[in-house]
């Protein structure tokens, strides 16, 4: 980012609030992975009750729809989110003028995203072929789903990770809630409409409250540890690269149970989407370190490299212990809910995400780190490979194997991203202390 002229360079300041910096890092943590803990416990009792409520086939169709919507949402929300993760605790009194910005941006970009979304869902899933309702659920949906998740990345920006307990705990309860009230009444797309209206719900009522701490400073440092004099055009710039680098990595596996409901059928689509909700409970944790790596390394940049190596260690293990128990349980549990689960193969496809999930921590640390630095080109060039990866192996090895076919792809794709990012960590290594000694 530039300097104002006649302005020294503060980057290795630590912000005036007491809200961000190193001191930090492990109590937003904590905040949101007990956060992400409990989304997580909520999520799967919201499928457990889906599986117990709707039969394979139709789960298959409502997941997939239900993919065409959170891929979007998940990709635009964490692009805007990144970005104010890593720009807003740094930005001073630019802060109000990022977060319009980024709200302007959320708009536009949401809404196209759920045209092209419907448009894609009725098309390409045959079961609402053509179907005009389906198409303005999805397209609506995309919308009211991205604003709420990027109200959770706001609200680690400026430092009141602390709410997202409660909020998450809400909203699971919330949507587990419409859940069993619409699969008991309507009967029509329950799953989606729960997802959508629970978090229009919460949108509605958080947005004026985050709106007026912005607003007023309250509690945030009027000072940011990074001076500039075209803040929006950084957080342009920096939005565009977060987009992509997101689309090519959570928006790939978010769209992944919508690929095998293509690929292999809504039974096998059922159990890919089952599987994974219950794995990516894993990734929450590492997600949750992640982000608070992005918000105090951004604010304290010479600290950056020692929280990742500690946040490293702390997610693979974490990831590891939670492996073994859901590979022991899972399997186990949607059997008893649904023996068509068992009869699929629900063990081997849950296993095999659990590996893609612990060999994935290595790329979730080194990515948060670089969107701290706000370098994202290395970034951008990993995902695509993995993209690629995942894109060529998935049509084929779903065709041939279901479910178990398509973990298979995507372990794949997370062993390239963790290769990658390890190859890049050592090379910038050596070719720094190339550098120091040549000096």
């Amino acid at each position: 980012m530039k300097v104002t002229a006649g302005s020294a360079p503060r980057a290795t300041m630590q912000p005036s609030g007491a809200r961000f910096g190193v001191t930090r890092l492990y109590r937003d943590a904590a905040s949101l992975a007990s956060s992400y803990v409990v989304n997580a416990t909520f999520g799967m009792l919201f499928w457990v009750v889906a599986a117990r409520m709707v039969p394979p086939e139709r789960l298959g169709v409502m997941t997939a729809v239900l993919a065409a919507i959170t891929a979007p949402a998940l990709v635009l929300a964490a692009g805007i989110g990144d970005a104010y993760t890593a720009m807003m605790p740094a930005a001073g009194s630019a802060r109000p003028a990022l977060y319009r910005r980024g709200q302007r941006v959320y708009l536009a970009a949401s809404t196209l995203a759920g045209i092209v979304a419907a448009v894609a869902t009725v098309s390409l899933v045959s079961d609402v072929h053509g179907s005009l309702v389906v198409a303005v659920l999805v397209a609506v949906g995309t919308i009211l789903l991205t604003g709420f998740t990027l109200q959770n990345n706001t609200l680690v920006a400026i430092g009141r990770a602390g709410w997202m307990l409660p909020v998450n705990s809400g909203v699971g309860i919330l949507r587990i809630g419409m859940l069993v009230a619409f699969a008991t009444s309507v009967a029509w797309h329950s799953v989606e409409l729960a997802f959508v209206l629970s978090a229009a719900l919460v949108l509605l009522i958080l947005r004026p409250v985050i709106s007026r701490i912005i607003a007023t400073n309250d509690g945030l440092p009027a000072d940011g540890a990074v001076v500039t004099g075209e803040p929006t055009r950084e957080f342009d710039r920096f939005v565009v690269r977060t987009f992509l680098a997101v689309a090519l990595s959570l928006g790939m596996l978010a769209a992944t149970p919508f690929l095998v409901t293509v690929f292999g059928g809504p039974r096998e689509g059922a159990l890919f989407a089952l599987s994974l909700s219950i794995v990516q409970a894993l990734d929450f944790v590492g997600t949750a370190l992640g982000v608070s790596l992005v918000v105090h390394a951004s604010s304290d940049p010479d600290s950056a490299e020692a929280m990742a190596k500690s946040i490293l260690v702390k997610a693979f293990w974490l990831a590891l212990a939670g492996s073994v128990v859901i590979v022991c349980a899972a399997p186990t549990v949607l059997r008893m809910l649904n023996p068509q689960y068992g009869e699929l193969g629900a063990t081997g496809v849950i296993a095999v995400l659990c590996v893609g999930s612990v060999i994935r921590t290595v790329y979730m640390v080194w990515a948060a780190l670089q969107r701290s630095r706000r370098t994202m080109r290395a970034l951008l060039l990993l995902n695509l490979c993995a993209s690629v990866t995942l894109l060529a192996t998935l049509p084929t090895l779903t065709d041939r194997q279901g479910a178990f076919g398509a973990a298979l792809a995507l372990l794949l794709a997370q062993t390239v991203l963790s290769v990658g990012a390890t190859a890049h960590f050592v090379y910038t290594r050596a070719r720094v202390k190339g550098h120091f000694h040549a000096h």
